[in-house]
């Protein structure tokens, strides 16, 4: 006699980071009786309190814009990761070898931050705490196999031959998601030819809240602050130069980037742990179908020079959310296409503009043209000259260039 098929309203795959937000974005439908599975293939650790252990020192940190921050502090879980985090107060973005620089700063936004830097494991454990809730079921770790849809929605089965329906599934399983895949959705590929070396570097200055964005002859480089004297780096090197740097010894390692960044930061004294991953623009051709979203990573990665990636897909989880908590809230199918629809057509203009600069800033830098050089050099010297447009430039950065999800309707409110 085969098991009975157990059902959840929502079935959110992957607890990652989109995902595990978008749970405690739903808590308004959670409060009134919505189910929902969030399924993992790894298991979670739920009651470490992260912020009491010593810094990882392995240069996995993201960074979160003012408007996520802000997100995440109404949403009750910025108090978990706010005594790792690390204020940006100030950026200065340079060319290597030119005159061309600006600098941003959060007095101009009368903001205490123009960003934050967090550790990756710092951010992923915040979420995680308090996620235990009426209406939300676990299932980690645990593996979903295959993914059929029907009338009802959909209809996943485990490796153990179990079997969950539910009338609308997130993935959010990463970009390359194999049951995406099997559900015959394609995504477009664009290699950008280069890896991202990623570690953290101490020094012998302070850095007083500056991140230092840098395009160099050998890609664009990223200091970005984390403990005082600590900065998690990020640097863009071509496939047929990575290898060889990946091999360096530390000193050499740090000799490198000394030449890289100068001596704006002091000097380099010691270099973490480093790992390096391929680069490419990662974007789904369909991110919503009936009873179906794809949701981060699975939708769209983004190359990391302008640390846009996590940020769009908070924004996009939060107005995916917003919509869920009104159907839910008049009795609407929470699988209905036209709904679905309707949030990708809200993201639509953001994820353009976000994923067309993140892709145009490393070609831009990169290129070797006199011409381009000196329109890109002429393009920072004119944000150092122009107040106005700088401070709008930076709210975009910032995360504050279009329009928020209403956070305060996804909160419910006491008693609820």
């Amino acid at each position: 006699m085969s098991n009975p098929i157990a059902h959840s309203d929502i079935v959110v795959l992957g607890a990652g980071m989109a995902g595990a937000s978008l749970v405690h974005l739903l808590r308004p439908s959670l409060a009134r009786g919505l189910t929902l599975t969030l399924i993992d293939r790894q298991p979670l650790n739920w009651d470490g309190d992260i912020s009491q252990r010593p810094p990882s020192f392995d240069g996995r940190a993201t960074a979160l814009s003012y408007g996520t921050q802000q997100m995440l502090q109404r949403l009750g879980v910025w108090q978990h990761m706010a005594a790792r985090a690390c204020a940006i107060e100030h950026i200065q973005v340079s060319d290597q070898g030119r005159f061309g620089q600006t600098h941003l700063h959060a007095s101009e936004q009368n903001t205490d931050a123009l960003g934050y830097i967090v550790e990756n494991a710092v951010i992923g454990q915040g979420l995680l705490r308090d996620l235990k809730q009426p209406g939300v079921t676990v299932m980690a770790p645990a593996e979903v196999t295959q993914v059929q849809m029907n009338v009802a929605g959909a209809l996943l089965t485990f490796t153990d031959g179990s079997q969950l329906q539910t009338g609308l599934l997130i993935m959010a399983d990463g970009a390359r998601s194999a049951l995406a895949a099997q559900l015959g959705i394609q995504h477009e590929r664009i290699a950008y030819g280069t890896h991202a070396l990623v570690t953290q570097v101490r020094t012998d200055r302070a850095h007083g809240h500056w991140a230092y964005e840098r395009f160099s002859h050998d890609g664009p480089i990223a200091f970005l602050p984390l403990n005082s004297h600590d900065y998690a780096v990020v640097w863009t090197l071509n496939n047929d130069v990575i290898d060889s740097v990946m091999a360096l010894d530390d000193d050499a390692l740090l000799a490198r980037l000394q030449t890289q960044i100068g001596y704006r930061l002091g000097r380099l004294l010691k270099a973490g742990e480093r790992a390096a991953y391929p680069l490419s623009l990662v974007k789904s051709k369909e991110q919503v179908r009936r009873s179906l979203v794809l949701l981060g990573n699975a939708a769209h990665s983004l190359h990391p020079v302008a640390g846009q990636g996590f940020n769009l897909a908070m924004r996009d989880t939060a107005v995916l959310a917003e919509h869920l908590n009104r159907a839910w809230a008049s009795g609407q199918a929470l699988g209905d296409l036209a709904l679905l629809q309707a949030y990708e057509r809200q993201q639509q203009a953001d994820q353009r503009n976000t994923i067309g600069a993140s892709d145009l800033l490393p070609k831009v830098f990169a290129s070797d043209s006199a011409v381009v050089s000196v329109l890109r050099d002429a393009g920072l010297l004119a944000l150092a000259a122009m107040p106005v447009t700088r401070r709008l430039f930076t709210r975009h950065a910032m995360g504050l260039g279009q329009r928020a999800a209403d956070v305060h309707a996804l909160i419910p409110a006491d008693g609820e």
